[in-house]
């Protein structure tokens, strides 16, 4: 896909629900990052979103309405949801911390996340209007890349870019899913399959 203007780089990809187009992250020189929307096939690519965002990831809901995304206020990493009908977007989250990588459960209710409002990167949750915030992960290790199982009752996180774990999704113990030997371990981005058979991930 050519991209019209000059860029630093091009990341976080997301289809949208009918697999027609994708909506991605880009850099420019002058240090902002814009969201972009553009067609499979090339024949189109514009501007997605003006706003200044950041390269922490973005995830539409399951009925395809809205879109999850990161941008800075104040300082601050906070989530914001944008209704693809109007165009608008609205802050989801005021507390304190960074928020990076929402992903949305399949029945659209909660919206999780990575945060480092306590000093320590973990999962948190929110509902899509911004209410009932839930911290789900406590302790030293940094948790990033959450997603839902398919059916909606699991959450699964990756402490330290380690094993894959995963937990109740509405809070809980976790439980190894997988279980490499964890020196010199690195995995990264885990997804799972739409019929909730297979983990996929990179590993080095």
């Amino acid at each position: 896909i050519d991209l019209p203007g000059r860029d630093l780089g091009v990341n976080l990809p997301t289809w949208t629900g009918d697999g027609r187009r994708l909506v991605l992250t880009r850099s420019f020189p002058n240090g902002t990052q814009t969201m972009w929307i553009a067609a499979a096939d090339g024949s189109e690519a514009k501007e997605f979103l003006k706003a200044e965002t950041s390269s922490s990831g973005q995830a539409f809901s399951p009925d395809g309405k809205s879109l999850a995304y990161s941008a800075r206020i104040g300082g601050i990493q906070q989530l914001y949801r944008l209704d693809l009908a109007s165009g608008r977007s609205r802050q989801i989250t005021a507390s304190p911390g960074d928020k990076f990588n929402p992903t949305w459960s399949p029945d659209g209710g909660r919206i999780a996340y990575s945060s480092n409002a306590t000093g320590v990167m973990e999962i948190w949750a929110v509902s899509p209007d911004g209410q009932a915030e839930k911290q789900m992960t406590s302790g030293f290790e940094r948790m990033y890349h959450p997603f839902y199982s398919p059916d909606g009752r699991r959450l699964y996180v990756q402490p330290s870019h380690r094993n894959v774990y995963r937990m109740p999704a509405g809070g809980g113990p976790l439980e190894p899913v997988t279980r490499f030997p964890e020196s010199g371990l690195f995995l990264e981005e885990p997804t799972m399959s739409p019929d909730g058979r297979w983990l996929a991930y990179s590993r080095s």
